[in-house]
């Protein structure tokens, strides 16, 4: 019998692509901390591991990749930084 469950990534700001493979969609962007953004997301136990390369920008920073798309912003607690997760 299949189970749905949500999980927690931290995908770290250090200008990486990062690959996480995942069972599901990405259902939140958050952060708690200036160095990392996390990603909340639905795990399906019956689905298969699908691969998601991820990167964090800068506001104004260059995107350097044409295909990247937009998964979600935060505002960092101090509210010095918003990253965006692509």
């Amino acid at each position: 019998m299949a189970t749905r469950s949500i999980f927690r990534q931290v995908i770290p700001v250090n200008d990486q692509w990062h690959t996480l493979f995942l069972r599901g969609p990405i259902v939140h962007v958050a952060t708690r901390h200036e160095d990392c953004v996390e990603i909340w997301f639905i795990e399906d136990s019956a689905a298969g591991d699908e691969p998601r390369t991820l990167r964090v920008y800068g506001t104004g920073h260059a995107i350097d990749e044409p295909a990247a798309v937009h998964v979600g912003s935060a505002i960092t607690p101090s509210g010095r930084f918003v990253w965006h997760l692509l």
